[in-house]
């Protein structure tokens, strides 16, 4: 288990955090339909740094059902919050891309604000339902996994009809249409429909997972079990460490952006390592 999910959970870390860190220090990428992405990379980091250590915590000090008690439940919590946030965060995405190929001169009109307040309520509706999913997993288990069940099969299922309808919508109309839809905005609808289907592929085996622990779970071998649940476990969170391979694929200004912060690197080292050799 720990040769698998540690370093998991340290590739996660340390490809969000490097994506963070061009989204910072390169201003021409921090825009209005950068957002989003940005809180994702900021719940796919927290993924690998808070939940993915609690979940391996979890995984050895806390059954199903085995009552209440704080630390276990802030455990729950903390755990389940981000990878929440993260799904949460696709769903928001994919209703953002549909809403700007449907109505992109209102969505022009949408200001910075309206995303910030939008992005707020991301985050507390993931930390209630983290509350209720670990008081339920502390309780009733077999509830849990429906709940956590639904809830991605929900959110798998607006992800896939708002990309469904806007490939549909995409196809009827000429690169610059009408409607105002214009190249860049169509190659970031790709580029973030790439991102959800990669993270629907590694997201939905949960879902069957969690069918077959309530119904035939325990017709399994113990050693079937165990496998089936880590494996998809661990399918679950490698959809936070692939969003930014796909950014650095498909957007070419995340590619200028990193490059450049490379090479400022070197010369910035270059330069010191100049000066150390005049100073001797």
């Amino acid at each position: 288990m720990y040769a698998v999910f540690v370093p998991e959970f340290i590739v996660i870390f340390i490809i969000n955090a490097c994506t963070l860190i061009v989204f910072a220090r390169s201003r021409h990428l921090r825009k209005r339909t950068t957002y989003l992405i940005i809180n994702l990379t900021v719940a796919d980091l927290l993924v690998g740094a808070v939940s993915g250590p609690l979940h391996i915590y979890h995984s050895l000090k806390i059954k199903p059902g085995s009552g209440f008690s704080w630390q276990k439940f802030n455990v729950m919590v903390f755990e389940d919050t981000f990878a929440i946030s993260s799904i949460a965060n696709l769903c928001l995405i994919s209703l953002e891309r549909l809403h700007a190929t449907l109505y992109p001169f209102r969505h022009c009109l949408i200001g910075k604000l309206t995303y910030i307040k939008t992005i707020l309520c991301i985050w507390s509706l993931a930390l209630t339902k983290a509350s209720v999913i670990a008081t339920l997993y502390l309780h009733e288990p077999a509830a849990y996994r429906y709940l956590w069940g639904s809830f991605i099969f929900l959110s798998l299922l607006i992800i896939t009809t708002s990309y469904a309808i806007i490939i549909a919508k995409v196809k009827s109309n000429s690169p610059r249409n009408h409607f105002g839809l214009v190249a860049p905005e169509r190659k970031l609808s790709v580029t973030l429909f790439i991102v959800s289907v990669v993270s629907v592929l590694t997201i939905l085996p949960w879902v069957f997972n969690a069918v077959i622990q309530v119904h035939a779970f325990n017709r399994l071998s113990k050693s079937t079990q165990t496998f089936i649940t880590y494996l998809v476990d661990v399918l679950f969170y490698a959809s936070s460490f692939v969003n930014p391979l796909v950014y650095a694929i498909r957007m070419q200004e995340f590619r200028k952006a990193a490059r450049l912060l490379s090479c400022k690197k070197t010369t910035e080292s270059r330069n010191f390592q100049d000066i150390e050799l005049h100073a001797i």
